[in-house]
C-alpha cells in the first residue's frame, strides 16, 4: 500500500471511529495494515488500489478495532464484499487460461 492511500485509509478510519486527534495514529495504521494483510491471504489482489479496495480495507479495519475484544462474526456486507472479491479474482485468473 502506498504512502498516500495509506494516509487516506487512515484519515477515513478517524472519521468513521469520529476521531480528531492525532494520539493513537500508531495504532490505527497498525490496524490498516494488518486488515489489508489478512485480506490479501483470503486471497484479494489490491495492486490497483482503488476506491473500492481502500473501502474495504478501512472497513474491515474498523469492524476489527471495534469488536476487539468480543467474539462477533463478520457482518454480511463485508463477507458478502469479500468473497466478490475472492470470486472476480479467481474468475480474471480463469479467464487468462
Amino acid at each position: 500500500m502506498s504512502e498516500e492511500t495509506l494516509a487516506i485509509c487512515l484519515s477515513l478510519f478517524k472519521l468513521d471511529l469520529g476521531i480528531t486527534h492525532d494520539l493513537r495514529d500508531e495504532i490505527f495504521i497498525n490496524r490498516i495494515k494488518a486488515a489489508e494483510s489478512e485480506l490479501k491471504s483470503k486471497p484479494i489482489d489490491f495492486s490497483k488500489e482503488t476506491a473500492e479496495d481502500t473501502q474495504l480495507i478501512v472497513d474491515y479495519a474498523v469492524w476489527n478495532y471495534r469488536k476487539r475484544q468480543e467474539d462477533v462474526g463478520l457482518p454480511r456486507n463485508l463477507k458478502f464484499r469479500i468473497h466478490n472479491r475472492v470470486i472476480q479474482k479467481a474468475g480474471a485468473t480463469n479467464a487468462k487460461n
